[in-house]
């Protein structure tokens, strides 16, 4: 289908490179849905007919750099960004047993390395809405499964193949289906609904430093407040973050999504630059209150059993997972300095560590309490690019994001 997209202009001379060199490329994946929605792609992902050591030759040493073992890809580098170019896949043939006594891990992909034709790529890959390619130099769409492009007309979360059965091969894809869901607003097809739910305990299969990795993307996203909310309502959150699913519900848990409702609505503002130790900082927040016997919105006083119950917080609020050392020290530091921030501005608190974050978190949290922010922003001083008009901020997020979204649980299975 011809249709010019707007996508990156390094992107598409990387796949002009490739054309150029012999090789069938295309800009693949989240990208071409995204534009296809009206949303802009965080990334620009490239797949083709050469391997990492020919996309190597065709860009260069210096510019290129082969990665991964259980997935081997190129990153090529380009104007200080970072593109992924990988090769064309086929199904992979053999998997890893992890069976036991209920059978679900015998289908378990360990190594995608087997090398294929586009076709063969569009049909191994999870959903249909993200097995579109793009041809920015022809300005073509491939839809080579027949439905992607129905299923985002539609707003479809559709399996590619056997639902069951790609579930079993990758866990993981149980937890990036729930986020389209929550992205989008999208539906399961009938079919991917009744086997996510059949299939939620696979989710015991997935590697801790895989789902960390998800934990990290999903703090950093701006829909994390949503994704949350649908993990919990479709029965996922229990597998992926325990310690929150058990508490769903209660006091805390509340204001923590509101914590991070209003933190992902100033990012998408461009009221704060996106911080993964923030969003961390603003949903431990709640859990640190309740640990020295507070009221949600209601800080501590500084002391040492304050920092002692917010390393423990941070240390078992996102186990099993074990988010990076370095911005869990972060959303610590942001979390010492709130009740500092609370006494009064003073010059030295410029000079702490984390002070911009946690003056953020503090705009957050009075914000969330429905308070003027001008009087803060006059004494603390101002965030990138920050934006005290309320009503315009009110106009612009809600029609985007509208907190809360309550996904009853369907009852098809």
């Amino acid at each position: 289908m011809k249709q010019h997209l707007n996508v990156s202009a390094d992107a598409a001379e990387i796949v002009e490179d490739l054309q150029r060199a012999g090789f069938e490329a295309y800009i693949v994946g989240g990208a071409v849905r995204d534009l296809l929605l009206g949303r802009s792609p965080k990334d620009f992902d490239v797949s083709c007919a050469a391997t990492p050591e020919e996309v190597r030759a065709v860009f260069g040493r210096r510019s290129t750099r082969i990665i991964g073992k259980r997935f081997r890809l190129s990153h090529v580098f380009r104007n200080g960004e970072i593109y992924e170019v990988s090769t064309f896949r086929q199904a992979p043939a053999k998997t890893e047993s992890r069976a036991g006594k209920d059978h679900w891990g015998e289908n378990l992909i360990v190594s995608d390395n087997a090398f294929g034709t586009a076709e063969e790529d569009a049909w191994r890959r999870d959903f249909t809405v993200n097995a579109l390619f793009y041809d920015p130099v022809k300005e073509e769409i491939l839809d080579l499964t027949g439905q992607g492009l129905d299923d985002i007309r539609d707003h479809l979360v559709r399996a590619i193949g056997e639902p069951a059965l790609r579930f079993e091969e990758d866990p993981v894809r149980l937890l990036r289906a729930l986020k389209l869901v929550a992205q989008f607003d999208f539906a399961l097809e009938n079919q991917t609904e009744n086997a996510l739910f059949s299939k939620l305990p696979c989710m015991k299969l997935a590697s801790v430093s895989r789902l960390t990795l998800e934990l990290e993307k999903l703090l950093q996203s701006s829909y994390n407040d949503r994704h949350l909310q649908v993990f919990h309502d479709y029965g996922l959150l229990q597998y992926f973050l325990p310690t929150i699913h058990a508490a769903w519900g209660l006091p805390e848990t509340e204001y923590a999504i509101d914590l991070l409702y209003e933190r992902n609505c100033r990012v998408e503002e461009r009221s704060y630059r996106n911080s993964v130790s923030l969003a961390m900082a603003a949903l431990a927040l709640p859990f640190v209150e309740k640990a020295l016997g507070r009221e949600p919105g209601t800080l501590w006083e500084n002391s040492p059993e304050a920092s002692d119950a917010i390393r423990r917080v941070l240390g078992t609020l996102f186990k099993p997972l074990t988010p990076m050392i370095r911005m869990t020290l972060s959303a610590e530091h942001i979390l010492l300095l709130q009740p500092a921030l609370e006494q009064g501005f003073r010059p030295q608190l410029l000079r702490q560590r984390g002070f911009s974050h946690a003056r953020e978190l503090g705009f957050i949290r009075h914000a969330v309490a429905g308070e003027d922010l001008a009087p803060l922003v006059k004494e603390w001083g101002e965030s990138r690019e920050i934006r005290e008009c309320r009503p315009e901020k009110e106009a612009s997020r809600y029609p985007k994001k509208r907190r809360p979204v309550r996904h009853d649980r369907p009852g098809r299975r």
